[in-house]
C-alpha cells in the first residue's frame, strides 16, 4: 500500500484508532485501498498497513490537533475517540464534547474538500417509548455520557448548517465484534470465558432487550459515507432490531463452549452507573441510511459474537487436532440468537 498521502493520494485519518471502533474502521479503510493514518495516544497496537500517528487527544492542545491534521492532508477524518468507561464527569466533557469542538475547528481550517464522520450513540435520543428512534426525534438524553455525546453531535450539526464543514454523525447502538472492550458486558464476558473459569458473573438480564450492530457493519457505513454525495448531518447506523440480551449472552457462551468448558453462571447486582440509563427499548429507524448512504447491515448478531470470540480466544494446541477456523459471516452460519 502507498504511504499515507503519497503520490498525491489524500489520507483517511482515524482518531481513536487504538480503540474498538477505531481499530475496525482503520481495517475497513485499509482493506478498501485507502491510505490510513491511525491516530492514537501511543501509536501502538494498530492494524497492519496503517501509518501510526502518536497524539494524545486528551492532553494535547487544539493547535497540536490542527497541525497534525494539516500535515496529514486528509480528505476523510473519522472521529472514533471519546471518553466512555471509568471516567469522571469532567473527563466525559473533555473527551466527548470539547475534543469534538476543537476537531470541528481543525477540520474547518483544512484546505480542500474534507469529510468528517463522527461516531455518536443511540443514547443521545433518550427514552421515546412510543416511537422508533428516527433522526427527526428531539433528543432528551438522561445520563452524563449521553449528554456529552449529544453536545458533540450538536457542535457538528451547527458547523454543517453554517457551511463550515462537510460532516455526518453516526448514531450507533451497542456494537459488538472483533476486540470489543473488556469493560462492556459482552466483551467482558468473552474474556472471562477465554480465561477458562469455573464460573462467570453476570448482571440480571431477564426482560432486557437492546439493539446490537456488528462493528464491521459500522465500518462499512464509514466507507459509504465517504463516497456519498451529501450525507445527512445525522444518520442512524444499526440493525434496526431489538434482541433479548439473555439470549445474546447464552449464544456467546454456546460459541465459547466449542473451545472451553462451560462455566457456571452467577448473577450479580447490576451497575448503578449505566450508559443506557433512561434510554428505553426502541430500535433505530435505519431507513435514512439505506436511502442516503446506500448502506444496510450485512451481518447478524451471531456473526458479531463469533468475531468477538475469535478475537479474544487463544486456542490451546492439541496434538493431531486441527484448530477451528475463524467464523466467516458469509459461510451461512449465524442468524440472530
Amino acid at each position: 500500500m502507498d504511504p499515507v498521502g503519497s503520490a498525491g493520494r489524500p489520507a483517511a485519518v482515524v482518531l481513536g484508532a487504538g480503540g474498538f471502533v477505531g481499530r475496525n474502521v482503520c481495517a475497513a479503510l485499509r482493506d478498501a485501498g485507502r491510505p490510513v493514518a491511525a491516530v492514537s495516544r501511543t501509536g501502538r497496537g494498530l492494524p497492519e498497513g496503517c501509518r501510526p500517528v502518536a497524539l494524545d487527544l486528551n492532553r494535547g492542545t487544539p493547535a497540536a490537533l490542527a497541525a497534525a491534521l494539516a500535515d496529514l492532508r486528509p480528505d476523510l477524518v473519522v472521529n472514533a475517540a471519546g471518553a466512555l468507561w471509568n471516567v469522571t464527569d469532567e473527563q466525559l466533557t473533555a473527551g466527548n464534547t470539547t475534543l469534538v469542538e476543537h476537531l470541528v475547528d481543525a477540520v474547518a481550517a483544512l484546505p480542500g474538500a474534507v469529510r468528517l464522520v463522527h461516531i455518536g450513540t443511540v443514547y443521545e435520543y433518550g427514552a421515546h417509548p412510543d416511537a422508533a428512534l428516527a433522526e427527526t426525534l428531539t433528543p432528551r438524553p438522561a445520563g452524563r455520557y449521553a449528554q456529552t455525546k449529544l453536545a458533540a453531535t450538536e457542535a457538528v450539526v451547527r458547523a454543517v448548517a453554517r457551511g463550515r464543514i462537510d460532516a455526518t454523525v453516526f448514531r450507533i447502538p451497542i456494537a459488538i465484534g472483533p476486540y470489543a472492550p473488556a469493560a462492556g458486558l459482552l466483551g467482558g464476558l468473552a474474556r472471562q470465558l477465554a480465561a477458562r473459569p469455573d464460573e462467570v458473573r453476570l448482571p440480571p438480564l431477564d426482560g432486557v432487550r437492546r439493539e446490537i450492530v456488528d462493528i464491521r457493519d459500522v465500518a462499512d457505513a464509514v466507507l459509504c459515507a465517504a463516497r456519498a454525495d451529501s450525507p445527512p448531518p445525522v444518520v442512524n447506523i444499526g440493525s434496526g432490531t431489538l434482541v433479548p440480551m439473555s439470549d445474546v449472552v447464552d449464544a456467546l457462551i454456546r460459541i465459547a463452549a466449542a473451545d472451553v468448558p462451560a462455566p457456571a453462571v452467577l448473577r450479580v447486582p447490576p451497575s448503578t452507573d449505566r450508559r443506557d440509563a433512561g434510554a428505553g427499548e426502541r430500535p433505530l429507524d435505519i431507513a435514512l441510511a439505506r436511502r442516503a448512504l446506500g448502506w444496510a447491515p450485512a451481518r447478524t448478531v451471531t456473526d458479531a459474537l463469533h468475531a468477538l470470540w475469535d478475537s479474544v480466544h487463544v486456542p490451546v494446541p492439541v496434538p493431531g487436532h486441527r484448530t477451528r477456523p475463524p467464523h466467516d459471516h458469509h459461510s451461512g452460519r449465524g442468524g440472530h440468537p
